[in-house]
């Protein structure tokens, strides 16, 4: 990824400059993101006035226009917010976890995306699935129908509790009832289905894991390719399976 020199963040101090970190922060070393906060790992971004501190995702600092159409939402336009559109205790349309720091947002839908989740790569493996799904199977970021996501929830009971992964939406990695997003296992004699972010965590997608060469926008001048290749992908995997 091309990397400025220093940049402003729109929900931090327009005075205060970000700088790239100085070898990334540590090779391993995680973080919560100060915009967004999400965890993260690998390259960052990091205030240059003294005794501020303020961290960010790479992603956040380079790649985080005002607006942007996804084809995670593409009814309308989703507008970046400095803070949670999706209410106090609204969740991520994707990945379902609370969003809480700068997001992106639809006023019309009353929904908020993570910045991580807007860019959440469309295809992934097996690594962030703590040996739950083979690495060498490829898995697809897919949507289901509200009534079939619907159903899983109902399946789940609403408790909360680690259940064993059911044809009913079932997560193979905690076996928990899936949303309506979930990363769907291609591999013909496979099938098995994962929350988004159990398959792929928000700071091995930082760190550029394998499925992240893939995502959705990836590098400076080929995302826009990318991005039409995912969507026709998505499109006839959709037809085939009837989701």
């Amino acid at each position: 990824m091309c990397r400025s020199k220093s940049v402003s963040y729109f929900a931090h101090d327009p005075a205060h400059r970000l700088l790239p970190a100085a070898g990334d922060g540590g090779a391993g070393e995680e973080f919560t993101c100060g915009g967004c906060l999400v965890a993260g790992a690998g390259p960052r971004y990091r205030c240059a006035t003294p005794g501020c501190g303020f961290t960010i995702h790479e992603a956040c600092a380079l790649r985080f226009p005002k607006s942007l159409k996804s084809t995670l939402h593409p009814q309308h336009r989703l507008k970046r917010r400095a803070a949670s559109a999706a209410g106090a205790d609204g969740g991520c349309d994707v990945c379902g976890e609370d969003v809480k720091g700068a997001c992106y947002g639809c006023a019309a839908c009353g929904i908020g995306v993570h910045p991580l989740c807007a860019r959440m790569p469309g295809v992934a493996r097996g690594n962030g699935a703590g040996g739950a799904h083979p690495a060498e199977h490829e898995a697809w970021l897919v949507r289901t129908s509200s009534s079939t996501a619907a159903a899983a929830a109902a399946a789940d009971g609403g408790n909360g509790e680690k259940q064993v992964a059911a044809a009913a939406g079932g997560c193979a990695a905690c076996g928990r009832a899936v949303g309506a997003w979930r990363y769907r296992c291609v591999t013909a004699t496979c099938g098995a289905e994962f929350h988004p972010r159990c398959l792929m965590p928000a700071a091995e997608q930082c760190r550029g894991g394998e499925g992240e060469k893939e995502s959705v926008g990836k590098g400076c001048c080929c995302g826009m390719v990318h991005y039409v290749t995912y969507c026709l992908a998505v499109s006839s995997f959709g037809y085939y399976y009837r989701f």
